[in-house]
């Protein structure tokens, strides 16, 4: 959860970035990054395989202002898309404060996207923590793909209930990237503004 630094006069908080491998993730950090200027961002770590695929995770630190007098800053992650590092995802997790669900919009990702949606459930739970707890915002990234699927029915597989709010996405060009980013940030924020 936030982590508050009274002395600096600072709030921290952790948003993750969850989804099946190579929807994207890595992607919104990255368009983040590039648009961000350098006085409201820190360095974007990387740990990447050979193929630019995420190894354990991406990080970058992003400064949003203030918030009743306290700096707030948002600790971006991603986790790696790839089952066989659930423990990394798992790890990642760890006092989390909001969470983006980048689902890959392609036909034949669906069961990626509803595999992966299952396991970030299974790993909140690892915390004691239930889907209700932490404020989630699901994308629907690559939109511009000739056969994606409706955002219909994305959300449909991994969200039956429409419980959370869906973006549309196209994270290579930055279409939607910060309407989702604001929209976590938002959640976060007013869960921690109730909370007080």
């Amino acid at each position: 959860m936030s982590t508050i630094n009274f002395a600096a006069r600072e709030i921290n908080f952790k948003i993750v970035y969850y989804g099946p491998g190579m929807s994207g993730k890595t992607t919104n950090l990255k368009w983040v990054f590039g648009q961000i200027p350098d006085t409201r961002r820190g360095d974007m770590v990387s740990l990447a395989t050979e193929d630019e695929r995420t190894l354990f995770f991406d990080f970058l630190p992003v400064d949003l202002g203030e918030v009743k007098g306290f700096k707030t800053r948002f600790h971006l992650y991603t986790v790696p898309g790839q089952v066989f590092y659930n423990a990394s995802r798992k790890l990642i997790l760890r006092g989390v404060d909001g969470i983006v669900f980048v689902a890959d919009s392609a036909p034949n990702r669906l069961r990626a996207n509803a595999e992966s949606f299952r396991n970030l459930r299974e790993n909140l739970a690892e915390y004691g923590l239930t889907m209700d707890e932490v404020p989630i915002v699901l994308q629907a990234n690559k939109r511009d793909l000739p056969d994606a699927l409706p955002v219909e029915m994305v959300q449909m597989v991994i969200d039956p209930d429409k419980k959370y709010s869906m973006f549309e996405a196209v994270a290579s060009t930055g279409v939607g990237v910060f309407e989702t980013l604001k929209a976590v940030s938002r959640l976060v924020l007013s869960r921690v503004a109730t909370a007080g």
